[in-house]
């Protein structure tokens, strides 16, 4: 039996919510996000309620969450007062942004408690043999965290970029 559009629309709206679920996103702004990148046109606030089964105050927070990643931005459309959507058809940028910014975002939330952990084993805090295993564990913890730093950095602002063809071709290279 072939499949509809609207199954298809259906399937992908559902696959994007539970991707964005596995990413510790939101899955609602996922099902959103795919409802506005597999319709042809500008969709409105209402037409995702409805559509997507949503809350009003849920759609509008999750649109407000898309906007702000550049995942979607609001129209205009002549003669109507709502406000219309539509995504950024550029979904590698999108995730690229996101991936970036999320490991940038943990990464600084971490090396506090790393650098406080640091500092209690060499203050004498912890008793002589104990405070060297620490050290040692510590320091291979940061050498990581660094790694991961300078891994986060060469990632690509953009799709378009050429580092993200290069990065590819090395990676095909391991395949």
């Amino acid at each position: 039996m072939k499949k509809q559009r609207s199954d298809i629309k259906r399937d992908v709206i559902n696959l994007a919510g539970m991707g964005f679920s596995r990413f510790s996103l939101s899955p609602i702004a996922g099902q959103i996000y795919a409802l506005l990148y597999m319709s042809e046109g500008p969709v409105t606030l209402n037409d995702m309620v409805r559509e997507l089964k949503i809350s009003k105050g849920s759609a509008s927070m999750n649109i407000r969450s898309l906007e702000s990643w550049g995942a979607v931005r609001k129209l205009w459309v002549n003669s109507d007062r709502k406000d219309y959507y539509e995504a950024n058809p550029d979904i590698k940028t999108i995730a690229l942004k996101r991936f970036k910014e999320g490991m940038s975002k943990r990464l600084d939330e971490l090396a506090p408690a790393l650098e406080k952990a640091g500092d209690s084993a060499l203050k004498g805090d912890v008793p002589g043999k104990d405070a060297q295993f620490y050290r040692v564990r510590l320091n291979e913890i940061k050498k990581l965290m660094d790694a991961l730093r300078k891994a986060v950095e060469i990632i690509p602002d953009s799709a378009s970029d050429k580092k993200l063809e290069i990065i590819s071709n090395i990676i095909s290279v391991f395949k």
